[in-house]
């Protein structure tokens, strides 16, 4: 770390200006259109076959200018992956407590994330084309998507105990295989809607199946329509 001279004794320190740090700033415009131009560039034709001078000429900026934001493909990509989550976690997820979260109000924002996601085609194809891309341990998204289902599980898994530890689920659940299971619905239903145009109502076949299992895994059989009545 670096260090800097000590000021006289009695000498007031300038204030210091602190530059934002991260691959995503909300506050550069430049930046943010640069994420938008990847991001379509990525949901139609994947990480491996978009191209930054196309990215940079889209986003209205010249190829060093690109590289100047992120300096190479890979952080632009994670740039774009980041920006998706924060976004996400930003609107449905940030207010939750990790650690006491109502299983029933997790599958609520659920399906409350699945109706955004249908208003945003682009943004769909974009996690799936990625995801499936990811599969290969050399893709430079592959750690992140591990992770990210790491994340989303454990946090599906947390939501579950806490409900069962509350007295509101059942004691007899196997949480893991339930989140996992939960999670797979939720991103198999993702691929499904993308594949069909958006002909289908993913988030209402989403609903209707976290409700089935809301009342398959609550001590007195109540779903996400019973919740919602007593909100």
């Amino acid at each position: 770390m670096a260090t800097h001279a000590e000021a006289p004794k009695g000498t007031p320190k300038p204030a210091r200006r602190r530059r934002k740090s991260g691959s995503y700033t909300a506050a550069d415009p430049r930046r943010e259109k640069i994420i938008e131009a990847a991001t379509a560039h990525v949901a139609q034709w994947g990480y491996l076959n978009s191209s930054m001078p196309k990215i940079a000429a889209d986003a209205g900026i010249s190829q060093a200018g690109l590289l100047h934001h992120f300096g190479n493909k890979q952080k632009l990509l994670s740039a774009v992956l980041e920006a998706r989550e924060n976004q996400a976690v930003e609107r449905f997820y940030g207010t939750l407590d990790p650690d006491a979260t109502d299983p029933l109000r997790l599958f609520q924002l659920m399906v409350d994330h699945a109706t955004l996601t249908a208003t945003q085609p682009e943004l769909a194809q974009l996690y799936v084309i990625l995801a499936a891309e990811a599969c290969n341990e050399k893709h430079p998204a592959h750690t992140y998507f591990r992770d990210r289902y790491d994340r989303v599980i454990g946090f599906a898994e947390r939501a579950l105990r806490y409900g069962v530890s509350a007295g509101t689920l059942r004691p007899d659940l196997d949480c893991n295989a339930i989140a996992r299971e939960i999670i797979a619905v939720n991103d198999g239903f993702q691929l499904q809607w993308g594949l069909s145009g958006g002909r289908w109502d993913m988030p209402g076949a989403l609903r209707s199946h976290l409700d089935r299992l809301a009342r398959t895994l609550t001590v007195n059989g109540q779903g996400l329509d019973d919740q919602q009545r007593t909100q």
